[in-house]
């Protein structure tokens, strides 16, 4: 675009030659020069962010119908239930992070029992972080069954004994062999301190048994007991949460194409504006031509079309004026 050096000097060259004419309502070729390079800069600008802002409203659109679809489904289960939000004392979060901690809990416990079949160390961490995490995880479905609990009671009953007798064998069997190791460790003389070792390896079963109970009444404080409206609620949640992230790139995307624009624009019209005023000053008349009154626009392509881009939210749409400059 042009300086304003570069409009002084074709200011007063015009002014000489009573450029613009006084009645004439026509801009001068410099300013329609000028802005027709406003223009092509403008294009440039949109031509950068356009796409990006086309792939972020192709991303939103599947989010937005699957949570329009999801939200009726959520709002018809909620009417049925006559509740809309779960019932949960724990939340998502913390409970993972408490699950997580289990898991850590569970894994020096276990590697000492594996120790015993004198595999290499790394496989008896694998065999000590399987036994880790299938505990909690077996807390995770007892906590679940106890919280949904219905008729007839002995359907429940019969998954939560099962888990339970699976679960508390195991950990007697990982405590016989863990005895027997720590045993075989003190008559060896490698240790000392272990002539109770039945007692130690009741105390690790009970340890075990604590966290399993501790995993269960987790899980049961952090479900609710509809299945449906605790899904429901956590897909809805994750997909506001999904569009928002990409409705906040959009705009930041979209700020910066108008934050250019607008600069573009206000350029162009500081330029002409000392075109006009060098202008007039230097014309013989010093009268003001009529084209000086009229304001300079960025094009019809810059203004606000009939169907603009919409990137429309749950909760707020979303204008998306790629095209259209801040006046």
């Amino acid at each position: 675009m042009y300086g304003r050096l570069t409009a002084r000097r074709n200011s007063v060259k015009d002014a000489k030659r009573n450029i613009p004419s006084k009645d004439d309502p026509n801009f001068s070729q410099f300013e329609q020069e000028l802005m027709a390079m406003a223009r092509n800069e403008a294009r440039q600008v949109t031509a950068l962010y356009g796409p990006k802002l086309e792939v972020l409203n192709g991303k939103h659109k599947p989010l937005l119908k699957d949570y329009e679809r999801i939200s009726k489904d959520y709002d018809a289960h909620a009417a049925k239930i006559k509740r809309s939000e779960p019932s949960v004392e724990l939340s998502r979060g913390k409970y993972y992070a408490l699950m997580s901690l289990f898991v850590l809990g569970e894994i020096p416990m276990n590697s000492l029992a594996f120790s015993v079949f004198g595999e290499s160390q790394i496989f008896t961490w694998i065999m000590a972080v399987g036994v880790a995490v299938a505990i909690p995880w077996i807390a995770h479905a007892m906590g679940i069954l106890f919280k949904r609990w219905s008729e007839p009671w002995w359907k429940n009953a019969i998954g939560v004994t099962a888990l339970l007798v699976l679960t508390i064998g195991g950990l007697v069997a990982i405590g016989y062999v863990r005895v027997q190791y720590l045993g075989d460790l003190s008559k060896a003389g490698a240790v000392s301190g272990f002539s109770s070792s039945g007692f130690i390896g009741a105390a690790f079963v009970g340890l075990n048994l604590v966290i399993l109970a501790a995993a269960t009444l987790c899980s049961y404080f952090s479900h609710d007991k509809d299945p449906m409206l605790e899904h429901l609620h956590h897909r809805t949640n994750q997909l506001n949460k999904a569009m928002r992230a990409i409705e906040a790139k959009y705009n930041k995307i979209l700020t910066k194409q108008q934050q250019k624009i607008h600069r573009i624009q206000q350029r162009g019209h500081e330029i002409i504006y000392y075109y006009r005023k060098i202008n007039q000053r230097v014309r013989p008349d010093q009268e003001k031509p009529k084209s000086f009154e009229r304001e300079h626009g960025l094009g019809v392509e810059f203004e606000q079309e009939d169907e603009r881009r919409k990137m429309e939210t749950a909760t707020m749409p979303v204008q998306a004026v790629t095209n259209q400059p801040i006046s």
